[in-house]
């Protein structure tokens, strides 16, 4: 989703104004968002404390509706910097918690934040069994959530209002999202969530608003968490920290798991997890169905489990690199960062699919994901295992370079190590490991776009193919005199003000837009 339409969405759960609780029991508006605030609740004791319009029947709530809302208030800041702090007098209570008679029109209703006497008041239907024993899973528990949110300054997503003539001002969520899917504060239930169950925390949405009230909870969920799926129950899930995992090697159904934030996953046709915008999920395992899983961006280990299992990429085909990391797992490379599967049949692209194995092109050159990171050279040398294993176990999350060691120009670069290894890129990189790091070589010490921009065939037969370049020079280019620098960056710029413009003056950059585009379209040279 894009940030405008997110934007649009939280919309649709705030009031007009933006009330929302500051510290002290002050009420901010729409102008000051984002802050960390500890607000103060109490339970009612009086039918004296409360207004004459809500005294009908009043009690104070007992045990186990007290330890009901303790919990629900937990279920928010655990997603919002809000902390909560009980006091013995609920008339000095920011937020406070009661019951009376709602004659079958309401199950309960609450107040949004404001400084008069029964802002952010909460009251359950006493006259309605579900609110009696509101324990987690149930319709009341569920209804004190829904409730607190609007204390807390979330409004219903669509016109309506139970108890009440006139329907909820807008703007309001389209009607395929004005669900529990979407929106704790929704009325209306999805038929993708698994039936006879009912939210035990605030969905999608509502965490997005209640964060762009409060601020998020970033300290939830700290360390590498792994999260067992449980289909029969829907739930979102907020975790910010971590490497974390998605475990569904129990499941017999077939899953769609999808890791980007902000999307859900099912098993079969019931829609059981969101995950809440900003967490991070990073390992997914599947179970004995024939499972999918939607990559992020983030760096993903994946295990398909048993079954027939597909990984979904955002890419064309051709954007990609699939190699072989080992005698059981793949490596993918491309757009959506880097990927190790395991026990996957199918790789889905945006223009095809396929099977896995006829996509695999060679097998991943770990000596070059080695010589890419200095640290790896120094604690690995040449153990490719080892370093496999690094890539699986942390390089993929970190973001590593694979191949920003390019053996060609260590090779280009050196007339030594030409007349040792000739082109053997795998020599070059096993001799930078083992002696080029430590005397302190230069691995790009070879001007390659100097080369190729000075030698315009080149640019005809390689465009961008760096490597391709290099190799040339290597194989043939110093036997043929060719220049290495007769193209002058400077006086390219000078005759196209507009590419000196768009590079800032970079006369690297200059060669670069040379070879990529001033080539072709016939750029004056000086």
């Amino acid at each position: 989703m894009s940030q405008s339409a997110l934007t649009s969405s939280i919309s649709a759960l705030l009031p007009s104004g933006t009330p929302h609780w500051g510290n002290n029991g002050t009420v901010l508006n729409g102008s000051s968002v984002g802050a960390a605030v500890t607000v103060t609740y109490g339970f009612l004791t009086s039918a004296r404390q409360v207004s004459s319009s809500d005294s009908a029947g009043f009690a104070a709530m007992n045990s186990a509706q007290q330890a009901a809302v303790r919990q629900a208030l937990a279920a928010w800041s655990a997603v919002a910097n809000i902390t909560f702090t009980e006091v013995a007098n609920p008339t000095t209570a920011d937020v406070a918690f009661g019951t009376n008679r709602q004659y079958g029109q309401s199950a309960a209703y609450a107040y949004y934040p404001s400084t008069a006497s029964q802002g952010g008041q909460v009251f359950l239907a006493n006259d309605s069994s579900t609110n009696t024993n509101p324990t987690t899973g149930s319709y009341g528990y569920m209804t004190i959530i829904h409730e607190i949110g609007h204390a807390l300054g979330l409004k219903h997503p669509g016109n309506y209002n139970a108890g009440s003539d006139g329907g909820t001002e807008g703007p309001y969520l389209s009607s395929a999202q004005d669900n529990y899917a979407y929106s704790i504060m929704s009325y209306n239930d999805s038929d993708a969530l698994p039936s006879g169950t009912y939210l035990t925390g605030p969905s999608l949405y509502d965490i997005a608003a209640i964060q762009y009230l409060y601020g998020a909870n970033m300290s939830a969920a700290p360390g590498d968490t792994s999260y067992s799926l449980n289909t029969g129950s829907f739930t979102t899930l907020w975790d910010p920290n971590g490497h974390n995992s998605l475990n569904g090697s129990a499941q017999t159904a077939s899953l769609s798991l999808d890791l980007r934030d902000g999307q859900f996953s099912s098993a079969g046709s019931t829609t059981f997890l969101a995950l809440a915008y900003g967490t991070k999920m990073q390992q997914a395992i599947g179970g004995s169905g024939n499972d999918s899983f939607t990559v992020n961006s983030l760096g993903n280990m994946l295990d398909g489990g048993a079954g027939t299992d597909t990984v979904v990429f955002s890419g064309s085909r051709a954007q990609y690199s699939v190699q072989q990391l080992d005698g059981s797992r793949t490596i993918v490379n491309g757009p959506n960062g880097t990927d190790v599967l395991t026990n996957i049949e199918y790789l889905r692209f945006s223009d095809s699919s396929s099977a896995l194995s006829a996509t695999v092109s060679g097998s991943f050159d770990t000596l070059r994901y080695i010589a890419s990171n200095g640290d790896l050279i120094t604690a690995f040398g040449t153990d490719t295992a080892a370093a496999a294993q690094h890539l699986a176990n942390s390089g993929v999350y970190e973001g590593r370079s694979l191949s920003g060691f390019d053996p060609y120009n260590y090779l280009a670069g050196y007339g030594d190590l030409i007349s040792a290894f000739g082109t053997d890129a795998t020599a070059a990189t096993r001799h930078f490991i083992t002696n080029g790091y430590r005397e302190g070589r230069n691995a790009s010490l070879f001007d390659t776009l100097s080369y190729e921009a000075s030698n315009p065939d080149l640019i005809a037969a390689y465009g961008n193919n760096r490597e391709a370049v290099e190799l040339h020079y290597i194989q043939f280019g110093r036997f043929e005199g060719r220049s290495l620098g007769r193209f002058n960056a400077a006086a390219y710029l000078a005759a196209n003000p507009d590419v000196n413009a768009a590079v800032g003056g970079s006369l690297s950059g200059a060669r670069q837009h040379y070879v990529s585009f001033g080539y072709a379209e016939g750029r004056a040279l000086a």
